[in-house]
């Protein structure tokens, strides 16, 4: 069976998996999820890169045989024997866990996901659904599960006016105090505001900064999305931006309009991604969805 991934860099690389893989390394929370989703836990034999954020399947992620919070070492995936890596594309550099050429010399094939260099999208995270699909000889599944969720997604954008008011919504995420901005190609949930006709706020060229209140007061946006990376408490994250007398003055603050999002979903991609499509549109748009479920 051959497949094609993206390395890190962006370039397509061809890997060859002569059987199912029956011994897998799984890298980073996304990847988790989707081994979870789709019923293949028992066969991760090491995890990695737990960025520990509120999702679904967090109870069975705990299960899973822990490598590190953090980048595994080379020599620990190695003893494991694996017959595939599926990690985000971000682990295999040098300086991480090394190239894919690197691992395929070791006669062991890799499957990569949520690569920034390439963008985020639904499309992508489709693909890369097929991908993972493909890999498991699970395509039925996976199949019925895109079409499902691409169902649910179409029903919000038909219940979109795109004649009415359109807000403008910034995308931030709080890390230890600091908000930051995510460009359109480093996040999910910029296409979620556009499809229910809302202004995604656009702060900077590059594709991901650190905000200062002055910006966020100077572009006054009407409504705020939120997301915490690593270990999110979705109310202490939403009292901190309230509570933040900076920003008292903003509209979005002013009006208690701020939606609190799951990082993994809203920045990676999640086997939730329809759930966040629908939130996201109930909160820019809350009276076109009263309206559309009375």
């Amino acid at each position: 069976m051959n497949y094609d991934v993206f390395n890190y860099e962006g370039d397509v690389l061809q890997q060859t998996i002569k059987n199912e893989p029956e011994r897998v390394v799984v890298i980073g929370s996304a990847m988790a999820e989707l081994m979870v989703k789709f019923g293949l836990q028992d066969k991760v034999v090491g995890f990695g890169y737990d960025d520990q954020t509120n999702t679904s399947y967090r109870e069975e992620i705990k299960k899973m045989p822990l490598l590190s919070e953090m980048w595994p070492s080379k020599e620990s995936i190695i003893a494991l024997k694996p017959d595939l890596i599926f990690s985000v594309a971000s682990a295999f550099r040098e300086d991480m866990i090394g190239s894919i050429p690197s691992w395929n010399e070791r006669d062991i094939p890799t499957l990569t996901a949520v690569n920034f260099n390439v963008g985020r999208s639904k499309e992508t995270y489709f693909d890369e659904i097929k991908n993972f699909g493909h890999v498991f000889n699970i395509e039925d599944q996976t199949n019925e599960y895109i079409n499902e969720q691409e169902s649910r997604i179409q029903k919000v954008a038909d219940t979109i006016d795109h004649s009415q008011e359109k807000p403008k919504v910034l995308f931030i995420s709080h890390v230890r105090d600091k908000y930051y901005y995510y460009s359109p190609d480093w996040c999910m949930v910029d296409e979620m505001i556009e499809l229910a006709n809302g202004e995604f706020v656009n702060m900077s060229d590059q594709p991901y900064i650190e905000l200062s209140a002055e910006a966020i007061i100077a572009e006054n946006p009407d409504k705020i999305i939120l997301t915490q990376f690593q270990k999110q408490n979705e109310e202490k994250t939403l009292q901190v931006l309230l509570g933040d007398k900076q920003l008292k003055n903003v509209n979005a603050i002013k009006n208690n309009d701020v939606l609190v999002v799951d990082y993994t979903n809203s920045v990676n991609g999640s086997p939730e991604i329809a759930n966040l499509y629908e939130d996201v549109a109930k909160f820019i748009q809350p009276t076109q969805f009263s309206k559309a479920e009375s």
